[in-house]
């Protein structure tokens, strides 16, 4: 069961959707993210680090085709604070531009990147469970 969120009126073109896929969530985005819409996308980054415990979130940026400084620091927020609660961020399915922006401004070496939702997945680290 997914869960959608729009910006509406204030981010037109902007949306992020959260799907729970085996014991992980997704993330799924799409627009610009920028200035305009870092909020936007903090608050449903937020929401899916929120939504298990320990946070395991697969940020799926497959309709994202930009991204500047702002974009950068709510990813990078959002990555620190799954860390800080014993969960993983991890970003598949990017777009050869923001790929190439990780790379230059160094955050390649911080984020893990796949290729797909699936390999994301299953990559994550599994909750231990007593």
């Amino acid at each position: 069961m997914s869960h959608f969120l729009e910006g509406g009126d204030v981010n037109p073109g902007f949306s992020c959707v959260i799907t729970p896929v085996d014991g992980a969530t997704v993330l799924s985005l799409s627009g610009e993210l920028d200035i305009a819409t870092a909020a936007e996308c903090g608050r449903c980054l937020a929401e899916a680090i929120a939504s298990t415990e320990p946070a395991r979130v697969v940020v799926d940026m497959k309709g994202v085709e930009f991204c500047d400084s702002s974009g950068l620091s709510v990813l990078i927020s959002a990555s620190a604070g799954a860390e800080a609660s014993g969960g993983v961020l991890v970003l598949c399915e990017l777009h050869p531009r923001i790929r190439r922006v990780l790379t230059i401004t160094g955050l390649s070496r911080r984020f893990r990147t796949y290729d797909t939702v699936a390999e994301a997945i299953a990559a994550l680290p599994r909750p231990i469970t007593s």
